[in-house]
């Protein structure tokens, strides 16, 4: 390989690195949970086999999200081992198929969601100026919640059967857990789905809850970090 040939390799991994530890990662993140868990199933990606997409997806974004946390050692080293227990607990669940799997593989979820949670907003409030950016990283990370939120229906149910109360009285698809997430986050609440018990009461608020004050606490935060920025830009700009 020529001289030449080396420096274009390098420079090549060199930008890629740099991008991927940058803030534009936190673009790519949203856009691929956005693909993931909304456009791709309305598309009918996963209509076959529903388990299996969303596992794969889920190992998707858990591989990205774990990978944003590269630039900071401490960090990563905390994530890296919950992604990768993530990812054994969840395809295990595969070949056991039995209640423990299932049971382990939504703590597992869940624990994995709130550690990207963690890795997301330590991009955001990086010191800086706030750009749109960091806006979709914020997002992101509602997202997330939501998610968070879906998994933990879901052990109420396996623990405590028919603590929701559904029209069709049929079981329940990863799907629907979303759904009622997302609806109970935005606090819509359409009521097509009722919790009964009160373990998913108390899940319910508490996302209600959760999801209002995430984004009265985040615009708030943002806002502050960006007067601080513009304040401190302001002084330097009339000192200098």
């Amino acid at each position: 390989m020529s001289v030449k040939a080396v420096a274009v390799r390098t420079k090549a991994t060199r930008m890629i690195k740099d991008s991927w530890q940058s803030q534009a990662n936190l673009s790519f993140f949203l856009i691929l949970q956005v693909l993931i868990a909304f456009v791709l199933p309305s598309m009918g990606f996963g209509r076959d086999d529903l388990r299996l997409y969303a596992d794969l997806g889920f190992s998707v974004m858990l591989i990205s999200g774990v990978a944003i946390a590269w630039g900071w050692p401490k960090l990563f080293w905390c994530a890296a081992p919950i992604g990768l227990l993530t990812l054994i607990f969840r395809w295990n669940n595969w070949w056991q198929g039995t209640l423990r799997a299932s049971l382990l593989s939504d703590w597992a979820s869940i624990a994995a969601s709130v550690m990207i949670i963690v890795v997301l907003l330590a991009q955001v409030f990086r010191s800086g100026r706030v750009t749109h950016v960091r806006i979709q990283g914020a997002i992101a990370a509602y997202l997330l919640l939501g998610s968070a939120y879906a998994h933990g229906y879901h052990i109420a149910e396996i623990l405590h059967p028919g603590s929701f109360s559904v029209p069709t009285g049929g079981m329940l698809s990863a799907v629907d857990w979303t759904y009622f997430s997302f609806v109970t986050l935005t606090t819509v609440g359409y009521g097509d789905i009722t919790p009964l018990q009160p373990i998913a009461r108390t899940l319910a608020v508490g996302e209600a809850l959760s999801g209002q004050l995430y984004l009265a606490v985040m615009i708030a935060r943002l806002v502050a970090m960006e007067i601080v920025f513009w304040q401190q830009d302001t002084t330097g700009n009339s000192q200098s």
